[in-house]
Protein backbone atom coordinates (compact mmCIF):
# COMPACT_ATOMS: atom_id res chain seq x y z
CA UNK A 1 0.00 0.00 0.00
CA UNK A 2 1.45 3.60 -0.42
CA UNK A 3 2.27 5.93 1.95
CA UNK A 4 -0.66 8.67 0.11
CA UNK A 5 -3.01 5.35 0.86
CA UNK A 6 -2.12 4.21 4.09
CA UNK A 7 -2.18 8.09 5.45
CA UNK A 8 -5.85 8.45 3.73
CA UNK A 9 -6.94 5.33 5.24
CA UNK A 10 -5.83 6.70 8.39
CA UNK A 11 -7.39 9.54 8.41
CA UNK A 12 -10.78 10.75 10.19
CA UNK A 13 -13.65 10.97 8.13
CA UNK A 14 -15.89 13.98 8.60
CA UNK A 15 -18.28 13.94 5.86
CA UNK A 16 -19.30 12.83 2.50
CA UNK A 17 -20.77 13.48 -1.01
CA UNK A 18 -22.49 12.10 -3.03
CA UNK A 19 -22.55 12.95 -7.00
CA UNK A 20 -25.90 12.11 -8.95
CA UNK A 21 -26.83 12.25 -12.94
CA UNK A 22 -29.53 11.50 -14.64
CA UNK A 23 -29.74 8.03 -16.23
CA UNK A 24 -32.37 7.30 -19.49
CA UNK A 25 -36.00 6.76 -19.09
CA UNK A 26 -36.16 8.80 -15.42
CA UNK A 27 -33.44 6.87 -13.78
CA UNK A 28 -30.45 7.81 -11.70
CA UNK A 29 -26.26 7.17 -11.46
CA UNK A 30 -24.27 7.92 -8.26
CA UNK A 31 -21.26 7.21 -6.43
CA UNK A 32 -20.83 8.72 -3.11
CA UNK A 33 -17.14 9.43 -1.17
CA UNK A 34 -15.80 10.50 2.22
CA UNK A 35 -14.73 13.68 3.31
CA UNK A 36 -11.16 12.77 5.04
CA UNK A 37 -10.04 15.64 7.98
CA UNK A 38 -7.10 17.55 6.55
CA UNK A 39 -7.19 16.47 3.06
CA UNK A 40 -6.61 19.53 0.76
CA UNK A 41 -9.10 21.12 -1.78
CA UNK A 42 -7.40 20.19 -4.45
CA UNK A 43 -7.25 16.14 -3.42
CA UNK A 44 -11.01 16.32 -2.78
CA UNK A 45 -11.83 18.26 -6.12
CA UNK A 46 -9.21 15.69 -8.10
CA UNK A 47 -11.51 12.73 -6.38
CA UNK A 48 -14.49 14.21 -7.13
CA UNK A 49 -13.50 14.76 -10.81
CA UNK A 50 -12.55 10.99 -11.01
CA UNK A 51 -16.20 10.36 -9.50
CA UNK A 52 -18.12 12.53 -12.08
CA UNK A 53 -15.82 11.68 -14.90
CA UNK A 54 -16.76 7.54 -14.28
CA UNK A 55 -20.44 8.96 -13.74
CA UNK A 56 -20.93 10.63 -16.85
CA UNK A 57 -19.18 7.41 -18.85
CA UNK A 58 -22.09 4.94 -17.05
CA UNK A 59 -24.07 7.86 -17.95
CA UNK A 60 -23.38 7.57 -22.10
CA UNK A 61 -23.50 3.64 -21.18
CA UNK A 62 -27.05 3.69 -20.53
CA UNK A 63 -27.74 6.12 -23.19
CA UNK A 64 -26.74 3.35 -25.86
CA UNK A 65 -29.86 1.39 -25.73
CA UNK A 66 -32.04 3.84 -25.39
CA UNK A 67 -30.31 5.45 -28.15
CA UNK A 68 -30.59 2.22 -30.56
CA UNK A 69 -34.19 2.29 -29.88
CA UNK A 70 -34.93 5.60 -31.14
CA UNK A 71 -33.07 4.66 -34.27
CA UNK A 72 -35.18 1.59 -34.93
CA UNK A 73 -37.99 3.95 -34.46
CA UNK A 74 -36.78 6.60 -36.93
CA UNK A 75 -35.86 4.02 -39.10
CA UNK A 76 -39.23 2.69 -39.03
CA UNK A 77 -41.02 6.41 -39.38
CA UNK A 78 -38.02 7.17 -42.54
CA UNK A 79 -39.58 3.75 -44.45
CA UNK A 80 -43.26 5.02 -43.68
CA UNK A 81 -42.74 8.67 -45.21
CA UNK A 82 -40.52 6.84 -47.99
CA UNK A 83 -43.67 4.43 -48.89
CA UNK A 84 -46.21 7.54 -48.95
CA UNK A 85 -43.80 9.47 -50.88
CA UNK A 86 -43.58 7.03 -53.72
CA UNK A 87 -47.31 6.45 -53.76
CA UNK A 88 -47.79 10.49 -53.69
CA UNK A 89 -45.14 10.41 -56.50
CA UNK A 90 -46.48 8.06 -58.58
CA UNK A 91 -50.11 9.34 -57.93
CA UNK A 92 -49.43 12.92 -59.05
CA UNK A 93 -47.50 11.14 -61.85
CA UNK A 94 -50.68 9.08 -63.21
CA UNK A 95 -52.77 12.49 -62.57
CA UNK A 96 -50.26 14.01 -64.90
CA UNK A 97 -49.89 11.73 -67.80
CA UNK A 98 -53.90 11.39 -68.06
CA UNK A 99 -53.78 8.09 -66.82
CA UNK A 100 -57.77 6.51 -67.09
CA UNK A 101 -59.11 6.60 -62.77
CA UNK A 102 -56.35 8.75 -61.56
CA UNK A 103 -57.39 11.73 -59.19
CA UNK A 104 -55.66 14.64 -58.48
CA UNK A 105 -53.92 15.06 -55.58
CA UNK A 106 -55.59 16.45 -52.20
CA UNK A 107 -54.62 19.76 -50.82
CA UNK A 108 -52.97 17.72 -47.96
CA UNK A 109 -51.42 15.25 -50.31
CA UNK A 110 -49.78 17.74 -51.91
CA UNK A 111 -48.23 19.64 -49.16
CA UNK A 112 -47.32 16.00 -47.79
CA UNK A 113 -45.43 15.85 -51.39
CA UNK A 114 -44.05 18.99 -51.18
CA UNK A 115 -42.63 18.67 -47.50
CA UNK A 116 -41.51 14.83 -47.93
CA UNK A 117 -37.69 15.50 -48.82
CA UNK A 118 -37.15 17.71 -46.21
CA UNK A 119 -38.89 15.82 -44.07
CA UNK A 120 -36.26 12.49 -44.98
CA UNK A 121 -33.78 15.24 -44.79
CA UNK A 122 -34.88 15.87 -41.27
CA UNK A 123 -34.58 12.05 -40.41
CA UNK A 124 -31.11 11.59 -42.19
CA UNK A 125 -29.93 13.92 -39.40
CA UNK A 126 -31.25 13.10 -36.60
CA UNK A 127 -30.10 9.26 -37.47
CA UNK A 128 -26.61 10.49 -38.02
CA UNK A 129 -26.68 12.00 -34.61
CA UNK A 130 -28.24 9.60 -32.65
CA UNK A 131 -25.18 7.23 -34.11
CA UNK A 132 -22.79 9.32 -34.17
CA UNK A 133 -23.53 9.44 -29.96
CA UNK A 134 -23.43 5.95 -29.75
CA UNK A 135 -19.87 6.25 -31.53
CA UNK A 136 -19.32 8.52 -29.05
CA UNK A 137 -20.60 6.39 -25.82
CA UNK A 138 -18.24 3.39 -27.13
CA UNK A 139 -15.12 5.12 -27.45
CA UNK A 140 -15.38 7.18 -24.01
CA UNK A 141 -15.72 10.64 -25.96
Amino acid sequence: MSQASQEVTAATVIGNFTITLPAPNQAQISASGYLVEGEDKASLDARMDTVREALERQQRMLEIPVLQARIEQIEKAREDIERAYADLLQRNKDKQAGKAGAKALSSQEQANLKNAPLQLKGIEAELEKARKKIADARAGA
